[in-house]
């Protein structure tokens, strides 16, 4: 993307902080490259601009240098500081934005149901093993047992390919 980074958020330059945060966070959106259509190379122009456009001094040495602003002539009187964002407001903003970035990752009905299955199965092994004093039984519910921990640990990741292959 070119032009200055008005343009790449799309945003007039007499927009406002929250006016050019939630261009910013539209575009994150729609651009971010782990989302289906997102491109890098547009993001990191979306990035560069929310950096400067973001941070009102950097902001401010920004529109001087497109001639936005004007350079006072005589230092009439100190202009009053900017607030200052600690974290815990950067946090409460982004929490107050709950716009999700993705769709929604589920693995199949029948899919979810089977790490649990093999555990309770590895848990009844167990039991039975116990019970009749078979050693093979133990040994089942340990195997089983760690497939189900296995399975459980592969989910979130099955999920992920299951959710790419719908929307792609």
């Amino acid at each position: 993307m070119t032009g200055s980074h008005y343009d790449v958020l799309g945003v007039d330059p007499a927009a406002g902080a929250a006016a050019v945060r939630q261009a910013y966070l539209t575009l994150a959106r729609l651009h971010h490259p782990d989302r289906a259509g997102g491109h890098a190379a547009t993001m990191r122009a979306v990035n560069e601009a929310w950096a400067v456009l973001g941070d009102p001094a950097r902001r401010a040495r920004y529109d001087l240098d497109l001639g936005f602003g004007r350079r006072p002539s005589a230092p009439a009187e100190a202009p009053a500081p900017a607030p200052v964002r600690s974290d815990a407001d950067d946090l409460a903003a982004d929490l107050a934005d709950d716009t999700p970035l993705g769709g929604q990752v589920v693995l199949p009905g029948w899919l979810s149901l089977v790490p649990v299955a093999v555990f309770l199965a590895s848990l009844a092994l167990f039991g039975a093993g116990l019970t009749f004093g078979s050693a093979p039984a133990v040994a089942g519910s340990v195997i089983c047992f760690a497939v189900s921990c296995a399975m459980f640990l592969a989910a979130p990741f099955v999920a992920m390919l299951v959710s790419r292959h719908r929307s792609g």
